[in-house]
């Protein structure tokens, strides 16, 4: 007796399932992004969104920025500082960091597991005999 359904197209189904899947939740996301106007400034008022004058105080207000940050921009400089730290870059600084594994980390592991069985073997100081002792309260 054969068993009709083959187990070898179980995986099979699936990954064409689950890629079926993708692709609804794909169709989905670009019909609802579509509703989401992704229309310029310049567009919306060609549609009567803005006025006229709205659109050309956003327009005069970015030449303005335009040419503030021209001004604050210079390309030469920043060439010369980009060629400047690539002929010399900064050397390498001492770290306080240690690697875990590296003969450094291992070193303080040794020092730090001696220290703390030196805690332990130290005897815990004498109390002082003269101490009179605690009364207890009375309520």
């Amino acid at each position: 007796m054969s068993n009709s359904n083959s187990s070898s197209l179980i995986p099979f189904k699936h990954i064409v399932g689950t890629l079926g899947l993708f692709a609804v939740f794909g169709f989905l996301a670009l019909v609802l992004s579509g509703f989401a106007g992704r229309e310029s400034i310049e567009e919306r008022e060609y549609k009567g969104a803005f006025s006229s004058e709205v659109t050309e105080a956003r327009w005069a207000n970015r030449e303005e920025i335009d040419a503030a940050q021209a001004k604050l921009f210079d390309a030469d400089k920043v060439s010369k500082a980009l060629a400047a730290i690539a002929k010399s870059p900064a050397a390498p600084s001492e770290s306080a960091i240690v690697v875990p594994g590296s003969p450094t980390f291992l070193k303080q592991m040794k020092e730090q597991s001696a220290a703390d069985t030196e805690k332990e073997a130290a005897p815990e100081p004498a109390k002082p005999k003269d101490a009179p002792p605690a009364k207890e309260e009375k309520k």
